[in-house]
């Protein structure tokens, strides 16, 4: 198997992941009663720990010079709390207020976010590929929320408020540890803002006060969310990432919000209507139009160099 290859196959297996890590995340809200605050602290702190471990063994020097530098774990925790806490305990609380396939699809306008946001801050208009990607965006999101009739919510004010909020703290979480990734590594970064966010928010949240009713596959579903949804999905995603690049990458991403749907509909038996479906293409459209325009980017620069 060449580089490409591997690449392609380790990315696309850790997207399909965390699709399942939604699923799995429904199942101990719903049927274990665990809260999403509890839910989010433990995935926090078990995943940070293992994959603190692996880039101690991974990286050493990079991970010697981080834990030296005050400064930098500041940044680390900073990016945790603010990144990586309030992504992952929104799309929980949005899983909780819809279900995981809607709350991923719902978080997956982050890009469309970041055009915006760019957009302003660099003080320019939109292109025209951006332009079409907003409006499919907005229509999916339109139809997911409505099916088609503006006066009517076909899923709960909650589930569509906290699936909004999650696809903005996703925005901060891509753009927040640019520079840090840039010095340290990815795997570095997420291990340590995961391990120092999460035990802040444990003791900040006091999240041993929730309980949690045991039933036969809540074991199961705390592996499927920790194990194989975060810790197994982020080890694959970013060594993938590492062989192909972030472009690709973050096409092959896109496979999320499908695995989701799909996990949600075999494992939870949920019911997703034809006008759902609509929706979902018409923000999958967005997405693979904001790769495709930073892909031609990328490709004219490589010809002008």
């Amino acid at each position: 198997m060449n580089k490409i290859v591997k690449g392609r196959v380790y990315t696309l297996i850790g997207a399909v992941s965390w699709g399942l890590s939604g699923a799995c995340g429904q199942y101990l809200m719903n049927d274990s009663s665990v809260s999403p605050i509890y839910l989010t602290a433990l995935r926090m702190m078990i995943a940070g720990l293992v994959l603190t471990l692996f880039a101690c063994w991974k990286q050493p020097k990079q991970f010697r010079k981080v834990v030296k530098s005050p400064k930098t774990m500041g940044k680390m925790l900073f990016f945790g709390i603010f990144g990586l806490m309030l992504c992952q305990l929104t799309y929980l609380f949005a899983i909780h207020s819809s279900n995981a396939g809607t709350a991923t699809v719902l978080q997956y306008t982050c890009p469309i976010l970041i055009v915006i946001y760019v957009s302003i801050k660099e003080k320019t208009v939109p292109t025209v590929m951006e332009f079409v990607a907003i409006f499919c965006a907005l229509v999916g999101t339109f139809v997911i929320a409505t099916h088609g009739n503006p006066f009517n919510l076909s899923l709960s004010p909650a589930g569509l408020f906290w699936g909004i909020i999650s696809a903005f703290t996703y925005a901060l979480y891509t753009l927040l540890p640019g520079k840090l990734i840039q010095q340290w590594g990815s795997l570095v970064v997420t291990g340590l803002g995961l391990l120092s966010g999460g035990i802040l928010f444990y003791i900040g949240s006091a999240s041993w006060q929730y309980t949690i009713q045991w039933k036969p596959y809540t074991f199961i579903a705390f592996i499927g969310i920790i194990g194989i949804g975060t810790i197994f999905a982020y080890t694959l995603y970013l060594d993938g990432v590492s062989l192909i690049g972030p472009v690709q990458g973050s096409f092959l991403a896109s496979a999320e919000p499908i695995s989701s749907v799909f996990f949600s509909i075999v494992l939870l038996g949920e019911v997703f209507q034809m006008i759902d479906m609509v929706g979902i293409i018409f923000i999958l459209i967005a997405v693979y139009i904001i790769t495709m325009k930073e892909d031609i980017q990328e490709k004219y620069m490589q010809m002008n160099h």
